[in-house]
């Protein structure tokens, strides 16, 4: 059982759970780009209602993908003669990246956008670790978060982006894939620690946030009944 999300015309099927997670930074990318995707969401019914055995859910999901290794979330493309499926959020950010023209305009760019999608996911890991500390755990997690990975985190990324012409995008004269992964990053920092980020403490992170915010693609995403604030991460987790 899971929830199905048809869109006109839509060639690519995005398929995780109905949280935000690892997929908000590839559904950015797919309503920036203007290509429009159909969703299955898993651990929700279709009318959105928690299911209560949601590993029960992808189980009986999994035996049917026909992806060397099953995992969420995956991509189908059909676009082609052959459908292209893949898993793993970095080979889907990937792929889509070289599909839809997010991978910069020469080699440094790419050298550089592989290094930064890297050290996002390095912050993504502390994020995680620490949402899904359970119980007695979680205060101690949170207080190494908010003094040791939140800091040092956030001034690479502050150091870089001054370091730049624009503060509008990482990487490059555009946007590119890194941009999708890294705002979602922040904005979740923007809830778990607030005043993490402020124009005055953290100034061209704040703009970044800003003018991503302000794209119209994504300030018309933002009022679709499908769009997901929140939750971020599995309703059983100390942050969600």
């Amino acid at each position: 059982m899971a929830q199905r999300i048809e869109r006109p015309g839509a060639e690519l099927d995005l398929s995780y759970w109905a949280i935000r997670g690892l997929a908000q930074p590839i559904r950015f990318l797919l309503i920036f780009a203007e290509v429009p995707f159909s969703e299955v969401r898993l651990g929700v019914t279709q009318d959105g209602t928690l299911i209560t055995e949601e590993s029960a859910d992808w189980e009986a999901h999994r035996a049917t993908l026909d992806v060397a290794f099953p995992n969420l979330p995956y991509l189908v493309d059909s676009s082609g003669p052959t459908p292209v499926r893949l898993t793993q959020s970095n080979a889907i950010l990937r792929y889509l990246a070289r599909r839809f023209d997010f991978y910069g305009d020469n080699e440094a760019d790419r050298i550089a956008i592989d290094v930064m999608q890297d050290e996002a996911y390095d912050y993504r890991n502390k994020i995680v670790q620490t949402a899904y500390t359970l119980g007695d755990g979680y205060a101690a997690a949170y207080d190494k978060f908010i003094e040791t990975d939140v800091p040092r985190h956030l001034e690479g990324f502050e150091r870089y982006l001054a370091g730049r012409d624009a503060n509008s995008h990482f990487i490059g004269t555009r946007i590119s894939t890194v941009d999708f992964l890294l705002y979602e990053l922040l904005w979740q920092t923007t809830l778990m620690v607030p005043g993490s980020i402020t124009p005055s403490n953290r100034p061209n992170l704040h703009a970044f946030l800003e003018h991503f915010a302000a794209l119209p693609q994504i300030v018309a995403y933002r009022s679709d009944p499908h769009y997901i604030e929140r939750p971020i991460n599995s309703p059983w987790a100390s942050f969600t």
